[in-house]
């Protein structure tokens, strides 16, 4: 069912978030984080594993891993630890930093009666390695603790999204309306609405009450601009879409998802020099290093067969892990690098059992027109059933049919 008025909330043209508070700054630059399996292990020498800024960042915090090894006990610094490690695997797309939050929230965990923060913070974990059902369990007996922290229904609303399942997903932003900064509830409604029928209102409405100023913190800004870059590109509006996401990079440089949704308008694009130059050096993320093979396989460069080597060795550790998180990615590489249509549609389909996000339509869509015979048929005509369902609107599918 299509939306049948402008969301909750959309009354002034100049809505505007206010508040400092940290939850706002760790909610958001958790919205779409991706988690892994085993931390990658380079074969070759020359490979960066890890970049200084990550380095000094874990620097950094030293003396709070101190004070939680001497005290685990301590709520305050347990939950600053938690959220610092999260941020820092949000920032680099690296999976170990998802397991040392664990690691530092397990000694409340082990209590049946663990605060609600804790029980947030574990349940973003959870979401991160794709544990929806967990983490939404955890999310409901957060509620019961507290139904107005504004963290617990950003979280619910965060995994609703990343299935479409637009009921849930916007009772979850509307209870935002009531506990959250104005324009942290109007993006998550926004963002809802616009794969649902509404695309071209949604993106009009939160240009319109969106400013892209410094007296934001960095997090929320980068957040808003990839959710208008997203509904300009599906709108058809790529340059449009390409300022918005310089403007977040520019916000935030080091945010590997920024990065890699850039990276992906460039190689619609065909600019694969434009590709290489923006993530180079960033081997060491599995996501980026996916989008720099297929920039290389485009070029047909001799970078790109040894980025492609070195992707395919990552993927089949994480085959063997038995890793379901970054299936979306290895579609793209089966289907991008690979040239294997029918293999990349087997797991795009897996894939999208998982998560329904746009990047998930697209190549979903790319295998199935790819692959020839009933098998590609097939999904094509259920995508199109879905499409029809939903009202999902993105311009980028009707260029794989010309």
């Amino acid at each position: 069912m299509t939306g049948d008025k402008t969301p909750a909330g959309w009354r002034g043209p100049k809505a505007r978030a206010t508040s400092r508070r940290p939850w706002v700054l760790f909610a958001l630059c958790l919205w779409g984080v991706r988690a892994g399996a085993l931390p990658y292990v380079p074969t070759d020498d020359s490979i960066v594993l890890e970049s200084v800024a990550a380095r000094s960042a874990l620097d950094r915090l030293a003396p709070l891993r101190h004070t939680v090894a001497e005290n685990p006990k301590d709520l305050a610094a347990t939950l600053e630890l938690a959220r610092a490690y999260l941020q820092m695997g949000r920032a680099g797309g690296d999976p170990r930093f998802v397991a040392y939050a664990q690691a530092a929230l397990l000694p409340w965990l082990r209590d049946r009666n663990a605060p609600e923060p804790v029980l947030v913070l574990q349940a973003i974990t959870l979401q991160n390695q794709h544990q929806f059902a967990a983490a939404m369990t955890i999310l409901d007996r957060a509620i019961q603790l507290d139904p107005n922290d504004p963290q617990v229904w950003l979280t619910r609303a965060t995994i609703f999204s990343l299935r479409n399942d637009r009921a849930n997903a916007r009772r979850a932003c509307a209870r935002l309306t009531r506990t959250a900064d104005s324009l942290v509830a109007l993006t998550c409604l926004a963002g809802i609405d616009s794969r649902n029928g509404r695309l071209a209102p949604s993106f009009a409405a939160l240009r319109q009450v969106f400013e892209n100023n410094n007296d934001l913190p960095a997090e929320l800004r980068a957040w808003v601009l990839t959710q208008l870059a997203d509904m300009a590109e599906r709108l058809g509006n790529d340059p449009a879409a390409q300022e918005y996401l310089q403007a977040a990079i520019q916000a935030t440089p080091e945010d590997g998802y920024c990065l890699a949704a850039y990276a992906d308008l460039l190689i619609r694009e065909r600019r694969y020099s434009e590709v290489i130059g923006l993530l180079a050096g960033r081997e060491a993320q599995d996501n980026l290093l996916l989008r720099l093979s297929i920039a290389g396989q485009g070029l047909g460069s001799s970078d790109g067969r040894r980025w492609s080597e070195m992707y395919a060795t990552r993927v089949a550790a994480a085959q063997a892990d038995g890793d379901i998180v970054h299936l979306r990615e290895q579609a793209m590489f089966a289907l991008d690098v690979q040239h294997d249509p029918a293999r990349a549609l087997r797991i795009a389909e897996q894939n999208w059992q998982q998560q329904r996000e746009p990047a998930d339509v697209r190549v979903y869509w790319r295998a199935a027109h790819a692959t020839h015979g009933a098998a590609g048929e097939l999904t094509e005509t259920r995508l199109r059933q879905w499409l029809a369902i939903t009202n999902y609107e993105d311009a980028t599918l009707a260029e794989v049919r010309r």
